[in-house]
């Protein structure tokens, strides 16, 4: 054979052998295809570090949470498509309540303001325990049946050990893991015909007989709260935003501002994250001042800044007259102008929280935004409102 036929011949054996490896490895990928294959991290934590989720769950969750920085960032840079996202101030408490476990929180939702109205059936205990078997931290939570008695529960430990839980009754299991610096909770469902959606998401049939689902991920560091939340009630959302986005909540950290004006001096205790107020000039002309920490615009042109700002305007949604300027976490920050002084000192800790003056439903939960009246409404909760985690 000649050596040019020799080589034809091995060229024409080697052509056929990468056609058959590409066949095979097409006819592998087809059938594959119709396989679910596992996509996503996993995650392998023993009991110590469990344990230090724990540990971090208990000293970060407790405290007042505002939205009022992403709002005001939304309002002044970049509005989203879909609108603001919503007025938030959440609180959590740690109590005891040995009764239903040992590591039980309560939470709530005050709509625009720690002195907003109550945002009905936000009134939440958690109960906080490891589950070892699965490597997890695990919350369940529960909205308060009766709840009107125990608004602004976390300052009334004469309370307390009133309260009751029924864990057989919740649907969601809220899994809590590591992630980087961050802790991370998403929804499962507590069987397998509840986790049918996915990961991250709880689906069954509600009380009225209709199908709920519930997708929802907290994203939780010493500063911030990062909360996204969607309820679909037979394939209608009734909770959550269609962009899926988070509402983003930041540490606030209490102020008492003392104000000079025409009215005289007092002090009014306020916080860092869209704490409000109001002064009068020299010719009686109404001033309102917000004391806001929020990430702005970089003075050099380039990303954000984290900032603390004591502001003056003329109304409460115009630019401001006057800004004075602080560092994140300064102790203190004063502004000036004629005939009016404002002087804001950090203090130690919060006060109890004002008394709410209304709960809002859930379909007037978004006229919370411009809820400011003080007018003394007492709503029914609305059952529809299930929140994912709280059923």
């Amino acid at each position: 054979m000649s050596e040019i036929s020799s080589r034809s011949l091995v060229k024409s054996w080697r052509s056929a052998v990468f056609t058959s490896l590409a066949v095979l490895i097409a006819s592998v990928a087809s059938a594959e295809s119709d396989v679910m294959i596992a996509t996503g991290p996993a995650y392998d934590f023993d009991r110590r570090e469990l344990e230090s989720i724990l540990e971090d769950l208990v000293a970060w969750l407790p405290g007042e949470w505002s939205s009022e920085p992403q709002l005001h960032y939304e309002r002044n840079v970049r509005m989203p498509a879909e609108g603001e996202h919503d007025p938030w101030y959440r609180s959590f408490s740690r109590i005891d309540a040995p009764q239903i476990g040992s590591h039980v929180f309560y939470g709530q939702v005050n709509i625009a303001g720690r002195e907003g109205p109550l945002f009905s059936r936000t009134q939440v205990l958690y109960k906080a325990s490891i589950d070892e078997a699965r490597g997890i931290v695990l919350i369940r939570g529960q909205a308060m049946a009766d709840a009107e008695p125990y608004v602004n529960l976390q300052d009334r430990p004469e309370l307390w050990s009133q309260v009751r839980m029924n864990e057989n009754a919740v649907n969601c299991d809220f899994v809590w893991r590591r992630d980087g610096d961050q802790i991370v909770g998403v929804l499962e469902g507590r069987t397998e015909d509840k986790r049918r959606n996915g990961p991250g998401t709880c689906t069954f049939t509600a009380t009225s007989g209709k199908e709920f689902f519930a997708d929802a991920e907290w994203v939780l560091s010493p500063e911030t709260l990062w909360i996204y939340d969607i309820n679909k009630l037979d394939g209608t959302r009734f909770n959550g935003r269609e962009d899926r986005t988070h509402t983003r909540l930041s540490r606030a950290r209490p102020y008492t501002c003392r104000v000079r004006d025409l009215k005289g001096e007092r002090a009014v205790e306020s916080y860092d994250r869209g704490g409000k107020g109001t002064a009068q000039t020299a010719d009686g002309a109404v001033r309102y001042w917000m004391l806001l920490r929020a990430s702005y615009p970089a003075a050099d042109g380039f990303g954000l800044d984290d900032e603390l700002r004591l502001t003056l305007h003329e109304s409460e949604h115009l630019q401001p007259l006057k800004t004075s300027r602080a560092t994140p976490r300064a102790d203190r920050i004063t502004l000036e102008v004629p005939g009016i002084n404002v002087d804001c000192s950090q203090q130690e800790k919060f006060g109890p929280m004002p008394p709410s003056l209304a709960i809002l439903s859930p379909s007037e939960g978004m006229s919370g935004r411009t809820a400011g009246s003080k007018t003394v409404r007492l709503v029914t909760a609305a059952p529809k409102l299930q929140k994912a985690c709280h059923n």
